[in-house]
Order: C-alpha cells, then structure tokens, then sequence
C-alpha cells in the first residue's frame, strides 16, 4: 500500500491526491453498496454520477422497481455513500 507523500516537514499534505474513477465506476460503487440495504429493489434503481469538482449523484427509481416503500431512506444512503465517495475518488475527464 502506498504511503501519503510527505512533505519537507515530515507531515503529509492536507489534500491528499484522489483515485480518479469514471463515472460509471462511481455509479457501480455507490449501486452496489445500495443494493445491499433491505428493502433495495433488485431492479428499476439508478445511480447517475455527474459534475467533476465537487461530483455528485443522483438516484431515480424507475417503473421495473415497483413500490419503494423506504425510498427516502436509500435517498439519504446513497447521499451518504456519495459524500464518502467524494472524499476519496475524483471523476475522470
């Protein structure tokens, strides 16, 4: 594993440099992390990941997902999710 670039003081830099994903591997994570909390439908949910600095995300459920009783709920996850995710990976241009 590597380790964070110090600095001629010793210390690490205070933004480290970020993985670089695509978007659509963005998407995938938070997705599969989605699909992992009770009451995900197995289809019809869709994780779209836009902008480049800071990048976003935003999920839509569409027909094939039926009712989504907890739908707020995997609306403030995948906010959740997308917040961590922003913090360690930057969108690919």
């Amino acid at each position: 594993m590597d380790q964070p670039h110090k600095n001629s003081s010793g210390l690490a830099p205070a933004d480290p440099i970020k993985e670089v994903k695509t978007a659509e591997e963005l998407a995938a994570m938070i997705q599969e992390d989605l699909s992992k909390m009770d009451g995900c439908p197995a289809r019809g949910v869709t994780v779209t990941v836009y902008g480049l600095n800071p990048w976003n995300s935003m999920l839509t459920f569409g027909v094939a997902a039926g009712p989504v009783r907890n739908k707020a709920e995997l609306q403030r996850f995948c906010e959740i999710i997308t917040t961590r995710l922003q913090r360690l990976y930057d969108v690919a241009i």
